[in-house]
């Protein structure tokens, strides 16, 4: 387990929950997504250990199991979503234990196979009223380069048009005889640069808190504000939150705790990524010439012909309009959201506690979109108007009953014996209706009169639980830990009974036995090892058959009818993850320096995996069964240093270092490999990491006829792709495999950060983080489309001086190979840095405040890669549990914040 106090994190530089946990413990992957405010991160701990089922980590705050769904929005909008985990306040947070050893994850029974996420808000204390404001704004801005857009006008050689101007003469048309370039007539230009769709963004946050007490009752409350301006137009952010935490002795023996937060959010998302209407897509697709009024350019990208339909709107946008008029759609989601809980500690026998805890974690979420009517020229259906609007209430319901009792065996060995139950509700309903064709001054379903559509959708899922932890003492230096937990839940077939997940842990201060030698430089040495077994329920219904209700037409009438919705199958069991773990902990130098270093092996059966149907059995076409096995096995380092520690300088590190073997061990029997993703780059392959890229490889190239370009003339057939044969042509100058090969993953094998402090005369604070991930592969689709023969601008496809390998890659892809564009995405980032100045207490004291410090803060400042598209750190498909690709996303802003605290 790592603990992260976020009161030792730089808030300035680190606004949501997964950008404090980014880089903070080892094994912990936050995969942002986008630079787009608002949108969600993959979270993985200790790897990925479902094909079919969510791979996040289980939220627990307070003690409250809360949604943490990573997929929000219900609408596509080309890529990005909304995730539930940034729900939760930094600025409430006391402390968040990282928990993925499986002796840890066991008690938390089927849902925690993925690691455990818990989060302890502040709580008061004891003594006078202390009073906590803080205030910050800060600006994001759009900060990476961008490729231009390219085009070769030529002439055509033969035919009909034999002579006539040619606005797309690119490099394979020029290697087929197709047409001639003309010279000083490559063209290269980037809208995105010259009419650029970004802003300069800004943030504000503003909070207040006050704690304290009596010895009786303390409390914590406090409220903050915060709001953001994306680096696009139709993307901000505001929301407020409260919060409320009370504890009470109201006996000797018995003591009572509420904890209680709201949310209220409101959120306006762009399209982007895989839509057309999308700025900074539309600018990677787009012309390579200006198209406006003072500019005009020939309509078509293939244009023949020196006249014809003009583009003077699109400013050579590949929508035909500029941005702007698709920021005119308003795709919002609101969020009404409370998380509270109750609980109660008993205390009838000094060796006995009772301790009951119940909650609720309710969010009312309402997505909406909303187009203008008249406002775009696109197509009809947007210039038509639409509005549609889905709201969705979930519900997570929480209670837990426990009995611990700590008693001695011996004089030298203690006991704590607990026994417990747990019952856990999940609950979710939404009601969906939409219409086009608005009556012009309209904004409401009310104003639409076509197209009508409605829909609803209830379900529920219920978890009950029993277990029992027995631990054992010797001599305060040894320490055996055993459990076991029995669990029911209602996703389970109906043939499958009880999930069982035993653990068992072992630790020993050995340094502290009379044989272990006296090492000037070891203050302390534990050694440790563990087993243990968590589980994932099926999803709603996949063990169920079931009927969907569908509209039939019968002569002229529409009438009310059923189909098969789902195939179920009763013997559908929980995915079982078993995992061992050893591991030591050793401090130095009187605790200046500390080490801890874990080897874990996991392996997960029964993993559920959707088998293809017979279609004579009239049923779907796939159902979910027990089919598959998973195995993630690593290394984890973390070292701490006091490095200096004197009153002039204090200077403190941490470094972390992680590996990750991911494996599908199998898929079942006659299982063939599944594959997914653009163009099905990505699969999931007994013997290889899932999510795995396969594609056809480049072997080799070469221009075997010194003509300056690679070309595909008189190459053989691939993958059923026909390459044009030229007598007398060159051989052929790219080589590919037959078959596809593994080609990488795009999850990290490695991982590695450093966090750093230095303080100088308690007055000055500079911190910063480096962040390193390797061993990793990503699919840069956005280029392989600006290559494609749908698009065609990239420089690789037009233009003849290009580097050979690039134009390798554009070649291999017109001959069914996207080997080219799975590209080494390793990275180091400066993540974040920071400067606080503290104010001396005589200054403070003139403000009658007891502290007051600014800091300067910057995040996302320098990428370190060999990656050949954007950014490294971009998937277009947030919402896939696997599928990542850079498919036209907006990359990581970066971020400078400025923030004043000031206590009393």
């Amino acid at each position: 387990m790592n603990t992260i106090a976020p009161r030792d994190i730089n808030l300035a530089a680190n606004n949501n929950l997964s950008q404090v946990l980014t880089g903070r413990a080892p094994s912990v992957l936050v995969q942002g997504a986008s630079g787009t405010t608002g949108t969600s991160s993959k979270i993985r701990i200790r790897g990925s250990n479902s094909l079919s089922l969510s791979n996040e980590p289980l939220l627990i705050v307070d003690g409250v199991r809360v949604s943490n769904d990573a997929a929000n929005f219900s609408y596509g909008l080309g890529g990005q979503t909304v995730s539930r985990f940034n729900d939760i306040n930094p600025e409430d947070i006391e402390n968040i234990e990282v928990i993925k050893g499986p002796a840890g994850v066991a008690l938390y029974g089927t849902a925690a196979a993925n690691g455990v996420i818990q989060v302890t808000t502040k709580r008061g204390r004891a003594g006078r009223t202390q009073w906590s404001a803080f205030a910050e704004t800060g600006s994001l801005r759009f900060a990476a380069d961008v490729p231009a857009n390219y085009a070769q006008i030529g002439v055509i050689n033969s035919g009909a048009n034999a002579g006539r101007r040619f606005q797309n003469c690119n490099i394979d048309f020029q290697a087929r005889g197709t047409c001639t370039p003309l010279a000083d007539s490559l063209y290269s230009f980037s809208p995105l640069v010259t009419h650029s769709p970004f802003r300069d963004g800004s943030r504000q946050t503003y909070g207040v808190s006050a704690s304290g007490g009596s010895e009786g009752t303390t409390f914590y409350v406090a409220g903050d504000w915060e709001g953001e301006d994306g680096v696009v137009a139709d993307n901000d952010l505001a929301r407020a939150n409260l919060r409320a935490n009370v504890r009470a002795n109201l006996r000797e023996n018995i003591d009572v705790a509420v904890t209680s937060g709201y949310l209220s959010s409101r959120l306006r998302l762009p399209y982007g990524d895989n839509s057309g209407f999308g700025s900074f897509s539309a600018g990677l697709r787009g012309a390579a010439f200006p198209c406006t009024p003072q500019q005009p350019c020939i309509q078509g990208r293939n244009a023949v012909g020196t006249t014809g339909p003009l583009d003077t709107t699109s400013f050579g946008f590949s929508a035909g309009v500029p941005p702007r008029e698709f920021q005119f759609i308003e795709n919002r989601q609101d969020i009404e959201r409370f998380t509270g809980g109750v609980t109660g500690n008993w205390r009838p026998f000094s060796w006995l506690q009772a301790t009951s805890q119940a909650g609720l974690d309710v969010n009312n979420r309402f997505d909406h979109q909303l187009v203008l009517p008249g406002i775009s020229q696109y197509s009809v259906g947007l210039f038509e108007g639409s509005r549609f609007a889905v709201r969705n209430q979930i519900r997570d319901y929480t209670a837990n009953l426990t009995l611990t009792a700590n008693y001695g065996l011996l004089e030298s060995l203690q006991a704590t014996s607990s026994v417990g139950s747990q019952y856990l509700r999940s609950a979710f309903a939404s009601t969906s209706a939409g219409g086009s064709v608005l009556a012009p001054g309209t904004g409401s379903l009310a104003g639409a009169s076509a197209r009508f559509s409605a829909n609803e959708s209830n379900q529920a899922v219920v978890t009950v639980g029993v277990y029992a932890q027995q631990q054992l003492a010797w001599r305060d230096r040894l320490f055996l830990t055993g459990s076991i937990r029995a669990d029911d839940n209602s996703a389970f077939g109906s043939e499958f009974d009880l999930a069982y997940y035993p653990a068992i842990s072992a630790s020993w201060v050995v340094s502290e036995e009379p044989f272990f030698p006296e090492l000037g430089f070891l203050s302390n040495l534990r050694l440790r090892a563990a087993y243990g077994e968590s589980g994932q329920r099926p999803g709603f219904r996949q063990a169920e058959t079931f009927f969907s209700g569908v509209s039939a037409r019968i002569g002229t009438s529409d009438v009310a009818a059923i189909t098969v919705g789902g195939t179920g199958n009763a013997q559908l069991k929980p995915e079982q993850s078993a995992e061992h773990e050893f591991g030591l902990d050793a401090s130095f130098f009187n605790d200046r320096v500390g080490l801890e270093v874990s080897r874990y092996d996991k392996t997960t059966q029964n993993a559920l995996v959707s088998r293809v149907l017979a279609p004579s059995l009239g049923v779907t076409r796939t159902r979910f069964e027990n089919l598959g096995e998973m195995n993630n096995k690593g290394w984890e380092t973390l070292l701490r240093a006091n490095l200096i520690d004197t009153r002039p300088v204090k200077w403190e590190g941490t470094l972390t270092y992680s590996t990750n073997q991911n494996l599908v061990v199998d898929l079942g029997e006659n299982v063939a490999p599944i594959l997914f993703n653009f163009d099905n780059v990505q699969r999931h392959q007994a013997g290889y990491p899932a999510g795995s890229y396969f594609v056809s490889r480049i072997v080799s190239f070469e221009d075997k006829n010194n003509d300056g370009m690679i070309s595909r003339v008189n190459c053989p057939t691939y993958a059923g792709v026909t390459n044009p044969q030229i007598a007398g042509g060159p051989a052929c100058e790219v080589v590919l495999t037959d078959t596809a090969e593994f080609r990488g993953t795009p999850f990290p094998g490695r991982q590695a950060t450093l966090n750093s402090g230095v303080t100088l005369f308690d007055v000055v604070r500079l911190n910063a983080q480096l962040d390193y991930r390797g061993d990793q592969v990503l699919y840069n689709s956005s280029e392989e489309f600006r290559c494609s023969t749908s698009v065609g601008n990239c420089r690789g496809v037009q233009d003849r001086n290009a580097p050979l390998d690039e134009q390798a890659r554009a070649v291999a892809r017109l001959m069914g190979s996207y080997d080219g564009y799975i590209q080494k995405a390793d990275f180091v980032k400066l993540r974040e840095i920071g400067v606080t100045l503290m104010a001396p207490q005589r200054v403070v004291s003139r403000f009658n405040a007891s502290a007051l410090s600014l800091t300067l803060a910057g995040r996302n400042l320098k990428t370190w890669t060999d990656y050949l598209g954007v950014d490294p750190e971009v998937n277009s498909t947030a919402t896939g549990n696997f599928t990542v690709a850079d498919y036209d996303a907006v990359p990581p802003v970066r971020y400078w914040t400025a923030r004043i605290n000031v206590n009393f």
